[in-house]
């Protein structure tokens, strides 16, 4: 094929890499559906409450997530270059940086906290959404501190570390929800509902934390950084350093977590085609595809930020561009086929999720799937390509530009899009998903375009 390098020696070392990141993501996801099934199972209300305080929460997360990353280019860098006691360093500012980001993104949430009684939510919900609020509230710095060094392994090529302890953090959430939720008097175990399983992910956060620290210091593979963790300092221009690099990740990530949600709102009133409930129901089943569609561009993606790091640290631009083109084009096979299956499927899907007890419903949903199945299959390039650029950048330290070109394809072109489609156009809920192709394709070729500018030898 004239004119198509591969690159033979980067897609071992990123399926190396990006694998583990990939299995942890899907253990993920199974926690988030098992946490779902145990409460909803205990009672309908827990589970609406659950959900509400949830998507208040997982801002939070994303934040800590995406502020943590903008440690992946300072250590990925530096270990290239064998500078362990300068890559220690980091880690300690990070966890310190990482902690107070966490500090601050708790006061936010307390305030949050102090507003559920003015939503509008119903008056029986609110005692059950505050419980589970408070009980999970200490829990955010916990969770931020553990990302600093899941961030760290991640960088200096160790990703199973961090997918062994994601594993058995999420194996230790589902055990505990099922003793707490539904109790176990025999050992001595009070039924608990909704706050059992808010002190079961809590508890699990304290515990992947406390992995974290213990194979830090302990694991024989880690010993050349531990050794030197009591005789570096914590440094302040490395502190801001991060606070620059993980602000923009940070908010790069809210906002196309925004536009997401923000379609999730508009399907409430979704236009004259399909009724509501319908609606969501077939939005949620889509979404689900997606999100393991996306599993695999994210591991990738992640891969990508660490080699493109360690070629940085080595002043290999070659091996920069490299590593981000052969990535591109991993992501591009898993497209293709992910658009393939979606495409042969997109009739069938809807059973996984809707009884086929209720056969018009299923119906209905059905026809809703596959209609959402051609915007799916439309922004599977644009996605994949803008995952890869964008991990790329953040390997390379350049993330200045994430916010504003984030604001531009998402809440510019996506979401208006998306609302033109829905409603002038009647498009009903597959229009609304239709604003997601333009919005990604432009974020991709964004990137792209900022990725081949700084990397031109």
């Amino acid at each position: 094929m004239i004119g198509i390098k591969f690159y033979p020696k980067e897609y071992k070392a990123l399926t190396k890499l990006g694998l583990p990141i990939v299995i942890a993501q899907i253990g993920f996801t199974l926690q988030g559906l098992a946490d779902t099934l145990m409460v909803g199972q205990h009672s309908a209300p827990e589970l609406a409450a659950a959900g509400f305080v949830n998507s208040f929460m997982m801002l939070a997360i994303l934040l800590s997530m995406g502020f943590g990353q903008g440690a992946v280019s300072q250590i990925g860098a530096l270990y290239a270059q064998g500078k362990k006691q300068d890559v220690v360093s980091v880690l300690k500012s990070s966890v310190c940086a990482d902690f107070l980001q966490g500090l601050l993104i708790t006061l936010l949430v307390v305030g949050a906290y102090f507003v559920l009684p003015y939503t509008g939510q119903d008056p029986e919900l609110l005692p059950l959404m505050q419980r589970y609020y408070l009980i999970l509230l200490p829990s955010l710095p916990i969770l931020a501190t553990s990302t600093a060094f899941k961030t760290f392994c991640d960088a200096i090529n160790y990703t199973r570390t961090s997918m062994w302890i994601l594993l058995v953090g999420n194996v230790w959430n589902v055990l505990f929800n099922w003793l707490f939720i539904y109790g176990r008097p025999e050992l001595g175990i009070p039924e608990m509902g909704i706050d059992g399983a808010a002190w079961a992910t809590s508890s699990s956060r304290v515990l992947m934390l406390a992995l974290f620290v213990i194979v830090f210091f302990r694991a024989k593979h880690l010993k050349p950084y531990s050794q030197l963790w009591s005789a570096t300092r914590l440094r302040k221009s490395i502190m801001i350093r991060l606070n620059k690099l993980g602000w923009p990740i940070a908010t790069q990530m809210i906002i196309e977590n925004a536009a997401w949600c923000g379609m999730a709102l508009m399907l409430g009133v979704g236009g004259t085609s399909w009724d509501a409930l319908t609606a969501l129901s077939a939005h949620q089943v889509m979404v689900q595809v997606s999100s393991l569609i996306y599993m695999f561009y994210l591991g990738i993606g992640a891969a990508v930020a660490v080699r493109v790091s360690n070629y940085n640290g080595l002043n290999d631009i070659h091996g920069v561009r490299q590593a981000a083109n052969a990535g591109y084009q991993m992501s591009l096979c898993i497209g293709i086929i992910s658009s393939t299956l979606a495409f042969i499927f997109r009739y069938d899907v809807s059973e996984l999720f809707i009884s086929a007890d209720d056969p018009h419903t299923l119906a209905r949903v059905n026809e809703i799937v596959a209609m959402m199945a051609y915007p799916l299959i439309a922004y599977q390039i644009g996605d994949g390509l803008q995952t890869i650029y964008v991990n790329a950048l953040r390997g390379y330290g350049d993330v200045k530009v994430l916010m504003k070109y984030s604001v531009l394809a998402y809440l510019c072109i996506s979401i208006p899009l998306s609302l033109l489609f829905c409603f002038p156009m009647d498009g009903g809920a597959p229009g609304i998903w239709w604003g997601f192709p333009f919005g990604l394709t432009t974020a991709a070729i964004l990137y792209l375009r900022r990725f081949r500018k700084i990397t031109t030898i």
